[in-house]
């Protein structure tokens, strides 16, 4: 087992390979330990992973070498144990997931996918179009499915077994990421628009939709990177995941947007369990998954 001292300063360049001391002259950043539980290699393109505590495992989607058909979902225990590299085949170019009831939702391109939860069957798809790139998946209190489309600043819904639709539609939405709904909210963390200035990368907010009156509110005042995937750390605080720099940062409710932890570049839907504090990140162009413990 290999032990990190993670040190929350946008100065510092920290390796997930290398001990690194505690810094006292930031006492108001988060400092955790974290400690390298597994990695596991040979899941090609690995995109986004989510815990199911019914069966005890992990989903991780893998999106395969860009050919038809050849993408998947691969189950892992938490040790980072491969149960079945061929959970579910078929897909295309799979990335967020979601669990509500007995099906697991899938995002795949041009349309959502709905699977089984106990066998990996595919039992219905929901196309959206060739014009759409759908991206995340998140599940609200009213068993309301809903799924991020980065091409047109979109989120679809789907309600009960019907077809999916455009919930809403805005550039305030700033190409939506991740996604995740909690109470009446549901919290994006954006990719960002193009960039009108020729050379820089766009760069996205943490934001946050309300529900009811779908009323768009920015959660940092100012673009914080191409954000990927949003999970719940405690009560005041997420941690997200910027693809392009390779970075997990720990964002507030109020608005500030602090380092977590560096890892490498794109890492994509993050998951964290609260209650057992493991931080699973897939590192889509490095074929794997790295599981950490969380010592707050």
């Amino acid at each position: 087992m290999k032990t990190f001292y993670i040190i929350a300063a946008v100065s510092l360049a920290i390796s997930c390979k290398t001990p690194v001391k505690r810094i006292m002259t930031l006492p108001e950043t988060p400092i955790a330990q974290v400690s390298l539980l597994s990695e596991t290699t040979g899941l090609s393109h690995a995109e986004s992973v989510i815990y199911d505590e019914n069966y005890n495992r992990l989903y991780v989607s893998v999106q395969g070498e860009q050919e038809p058909g050849d993408g998947g979902i691969v189950t892992m225990d938490l040790e980072g144990n491969i149960i079945n590299k061929r959970f579910t085949t078929g897909l295309n170019n799979p990335k967020g997931l979601a669990i509500l009831g007995d099906w697991i939702y899938v995002s795949d391109v041009t349309e959502l996918v709905g699977i089984d939860r106990q066998t990996g069957e595919i039992l219905k798809r929901y196309p959206v179009g060739d014009e759409h790139f759908l991206n995340d998946v998140t599940v609200d209190d009213d068993n309301n499915v809903y799924v991020s489309d980065m091409r047109t600043s979109s989120i679809y819904q789907l309600k009960g077994s019907s077809k999916l639709i455009k919930w809403i539609s805005s550039p305030l939405l700033e190409n939506p990421n991740g996604l995740l709904a909690l109470n009446n909210t549901i919290y994006v963390a954006a990719w960002g628009l193009p960039s009108k200035v020729e050379g820089q990368n766009s760069k996205g907010r943490f934001i946050k939709v309300d529900i009811n009156s779908k009323k768009i509110e920015n959660i940092t005042v100012d673009p914080q990177g191409n954000l990927d995937g949003v999970q719940v750390f405690d009560d005041n605080h997420f941690l997200i995941s910027d693809w392009r720099a390779g970075t997990i940062s720990i964002a507030a409710k109020n608005g500030s947007f602090k380092p977590f932890f560096r890892s490498e570049m794109s890492v994509g839907d993050i998951l964290y369990i609260r209650d057992k504090q493991l931080l699973a990140l897939p590192l889509n162009r490095q074929n794997k998954v790295l599981i950490y413990k969380v010592n707050q």
